[in-house]
């Protein structure tokens, strides 16, 4: 922990932080020993620093902090007089107790005069008073009392203080407990909490802190009240917890603890209205709340997951050092974690984003399925392929995934060969699909995903159908599928991807989000269940283009990867084989890439029996004509 005593100069920061040192055993540092020369040099010449002055101090400050808290702790005696310089010292983490040494401005001038040598002259001190931003999290000690009283009341603060946690954590299920070691292995002091629910769910937090002897710093709670009680002010809660209306009655029972500028991130899949809705209610009790998308499933949130946050932009200034911290690291270094914009706008992009993993999942399984019934592959042929692939530029998680899948037996028998043909989701893919409808977003081939899912849960009507509609095995040319098959593949994941980004494109634009797509695509480069080569290409893309298709670094993968995907869907269709993805991305890059279509006679129809009109392709005006098509 680091002790942080903050106020103008004259306030006694120096005095006291001594004081503290010695009774503590702790080392003391004043800030103004880490300054620059050249601010030195202008505070001596009696010139106010400017912010762009102190950024380099601050930063370096924070740097030492991370090392005095590892080392034990320390007593820092520093100005801080604005919240931006508090956040700055506080960007690397850790966890500081805050000491606001208040006084009457008259009082420290009368200070400030009897002070020799000091490079701070007295004239400066109405400026750091103009400057000030007094705190609204910390213990205000009043400074009209012998140093002595001063250290009396601190120390005895220090006794009585519950909060002794950074960051806590509701939900100690896959996510949440993931999430709650890689906080802890990063140095993060957090606080866990799970509800008790008697012979269903008992004693969670301490049989996850049982269960991890070697994690310091995580403390379990059964009690909310008790787990609120001990985390730092302003206050940073994750719920990890499932969606839908249990998080609008935990957020009510947090209501009840918790105090105005703390913040309430929700970090599982909530639809992005309920949480734009949530946000504006949290606005009345003056609470910041944060809804985040995390992409990468147990592992990535162990190891680094890819973390969409949206909501309040102070929210997010005051849970942004912790996150930066778990997040996933793009090939530069950088964490695979944006602040992606207001209300919604962070579930919103975790939506599309698991309606392209429905997508990229499904196209994985329709390959599969060609190879295997119509070319005749066993598995250790296609894992042959797939490898050989990957080599080649189509690597990604999902793949990875693929290749574990293919190469697992149980009792000599390949596993997947066992597993039940039904394939369950959470919902997030249906509300894509509800939401690109809603905003007239063409998305054919990722809801053809989301149909096959809802058609694999049919299994009894499937076999029935089976039997009845008996269809015999066609095979097809290995050698000559396999060539097109790989470019079909590609083909997919580029319209996969394609319409994706249109949606967020879209509903950036119409909800005056600002999303920025090129940092969306590269925070899913590391720790996503969409990672891959292609996903940083993407990113590249989207610096110079808003489109993969008008993108001229993607045309000519366009025009050569159609054909082959026209010829495989064509071969696969007529030996029986369903290819849901691959025929909507097929038809959708024929449609969007159309200057002519057979739209005129869709709208002429609907003139014709509901007079509904129709605009000329040489009028530019736009006006609206209709029709008596009946001649009698």
């Amino acid at each position: 922990m680091i002790i942080l005593l903050m106020g103008v100069s004259g306030s006694g920061k120096t005095t006291i932080g001594g004081m503290l040192s010695k009774k503590m055993g702790l080392p003391f540092y004043d800030a103004d020993d880490f300054h620059p020369k050249e601010n030195v040099d202008k505070m001596t010449s009696g010139v106010a620093l400017n912010d762009n002055d102190r950024a380099p101090w601050l930063e370096r400050l924070s740097k030492e902090m991370v090392n005095w808290e590892e080392q034990g702790g320390a007593i820092l005696a520093c100005s801080a007089l604005k919240e931006d310089y508090r956040r700055i010292l506080v960007s690397k983490a850790v966890q500081v107790s805050w000491f606001y040494l208040k006084g009457d401005p008259q009082l420290i001038s009368s200070r400030m005069a009897q002070r020799k040598g000091h490079y701070m002259p007295e004239e400066l001190l109405n400026s750091q008073f103009d400057t000030l931003e007094v705190p609204k999290h910390a213990e205000h000690i009043n400074i009209d009392q012998t140093p002595e009283k001063i250290l009396q009341d601190i120390m005895s603060n220090l006794k009585n203080k519950k909060a002794v946690s950074s960051f806590g954590i509701i939900g100690m299920g896959v996510m949440g407990s993931s999430l709650a070691l890689n906080m802890a292995e990063k140095g993060i002091k957090i606080s866990v909490y799970n509800r008790t629910l008697q012979g269903v769910e008992e004693d969670v937090a301490q049989k996850f802190v049982d269960a991890n002897p070697d994690m310091k710093g995580v403390l379990p709670f059964d009690k909310l009240d008790e787990f609120v009680e001990s985390l730092e002010q302003p206050r940073k809660i994750l719920m990890m917890i499932p969606a839908g209306q249990i998080i609008d009655q935990q957020i009510a029972r947090l209501l009840t603890f918790i105090d105005k500028g703390d913040v309430i991130i929700d970090g599982g899949n909530s639809y992005f209205e309920d949480s734009a809705k949530r946000q504006q209610y949290l606005k009345g009790p003056g609470v910041h709340f944060v809804g985040m998308g995390i992409s990468g499933g147990r592992k990535g949130a162990r190891k680094g997951p890819s973390l969409m946050p949206g909501g309040t932009s102070e929210g997010f200034a005051l849970i942004k050092p912790f996150i930066e911290k778990i997040a996933g690291k793009d090939k530069d270094g950088k964490p695979c974690m944006h602040y992606v914009g207001p209300d919604g706008a962070g579930h919103f992009i975790k939506m599309v984003h698991n309606s392209i993993e429905y997508g990229e999942m499904e196209l994985l399984a329709e390959t599969y399925a060609l190879m295997r019934k119509s070319l005749g592959m066993s598995t250790g042929e296609i894992v042959k392929v797939f490898k050989k692939w990957s080599k080649e530029g189509a690597d990604s998680y999902l793949m990875d995934a693929v290749l574990a899948i293919l190469n697992y037996e149980e009792d000599g028998d390949l596993l997947l060969d066992k597993i039940l043909d039904v394939a369950e989701q959470t919902g997030t893919g249906g509300w894509a699909v509800s939401t690109a409808a809603k905003y007239g977003v063409p998305y054919a081939p990722l809801t053809a995903a989301v149909t096959a899912r809802l058609i694999s849960s049919k299994k009894a009507q499937r076999v029935a159908m089976a039997k009845k509609y008996d269809r015999k095995a066609v095979e097809l040319d290995q050698k000559e599928m396999l060539t097109s098959l790989k470019g079909a593949y590609e083909m997919g994941r580029l319209i996969n991807h394609e319409i994706g980004f249109s949606l967020i494109r879209k509903v950036g634009e119409d909800e005056n989000w600002g999303l920025d797509m090129s940092e969306i695509a590269r925070c899913w480069t590391s720790g996503s269940i969409i990672q891959s080569s292609l996903m940083e290409k993407i990113s590249g893309v989207f610096k110079k283009a808003s489109s993969l298709m008008e993108s001229p670094v993607l045309q000519q993968n366009f025009e050569k990867e159609a054909t082959a995907m026209a010829e495989v869907v064509g071969a696969a269709l007529k030996a029986g084989v369903a290819m849901p993805v691959m025929s909507a991305a097929i038809n959708y890059f024929y449609g969007m890439s159309t200057g002519e279509s057979s739209a005129n006679l869709v709208q002429a129809q609907r003139d014709y029996f509901g007079e509904h009109g129709y605009r000329l392709a040489n009028d530019a005006s736009g006006s609206v004509y209709k029709n008596n098509w009946n001649k009698e």
